[in-house]
């Protein structure tokens, strides 16, 4: 598994078109009117799709406002993941994080949109601190529990503060990187190159030697 992607085909182009359109209405709907009087049927009604369509892509109101929580493959798909860059956990679980998305696009108005709503919005904050904290539990169990069926890869005595400490470093990269994602035009790629810099900025930020895959 690599950082560069395979151009998305008609079939994923289209579905992530649709994505964009049922994010962006919830978004700019939020904006207009709060978060607390935004409705499914208000979004389906802007973004031109029906009910079951927007329940294809969200299962709630509050995750095409904020961002949904991942849903992670299952144990052994998610294995192999963490298994394509054993000696590095940080990234493996940037990995895992985009193939339970099925995709590494960020699209930037949606970034941008979404910035405005939480820096305005308690109730949006709230929101998108739950939808994280759904996801980070789903790593970090994950990660643990992958590190305690391969203990010759884990670098600390506990595989659960060491999951916890390797998630939070992911989450940290992402939240770095939204502020960029946010001033290109249209979607843009979140790569590994991305991720690997930033790596490096936390091993100069700890005084640890670039090149020490230990972060």
């Amino acid at each position: 598994m690599s950082g560069t992607s395979k151009p998305d085909g008609l079939r994923a182009r289209k579905r992530r078109a649709t994505e964009n359109a049922i994010e962006l209405s919830a978004v700019r709907l939020a904006l207009k009117h709060g978060v607390e009087n935004v409705t499914v049927e208000a979004i389906c009604e802007m973004a031109d799709i029906s009910r079951s369509t927007f329940f294809n892509y969200f299962p709630a109101r509050d995750y095409a406002i904020v961002g949904r929580s991942i849903t992670l493959p299952d144990g052994t798909e998610a294995f192999s993941v963490l298994d394509s860059c054993p000696d590095n956990l940080p990234l493996g679980i940037f990995r895992l994080t985009f193939a339970s998305i099925g995709h590494r696009h960020v699209n930037a108005e949606v970034a941008r949109l979404r910035a405005q709503v939480i820096t305005e919005q308690p109730e949006a904050l709230g929101l998108l601190i739950s939808a994280q904290l759904e996801s980070s539990f789903q790593l970090t169990a994950m990660a643990a529990a992958w590190l305690q069926a391969n203990p010759e890869h884990a670098r600390l005595e506990s595989p659960q503060r060491e999951a916890v400490y390797a998630v939070t470093l992911v989450n940290g990269m992402m939240a770095s990187h939204m502020e960029e994602w946010a001033k290109a035009d249209g979607d843009t790629l979140a790569q590994e190159e991305e991720f690997l810099d930033a790596l490096d900025e936390y091993r100069r930020l700890l005084s640890v030697p670039e090149g020490d895959s230990g972060a």
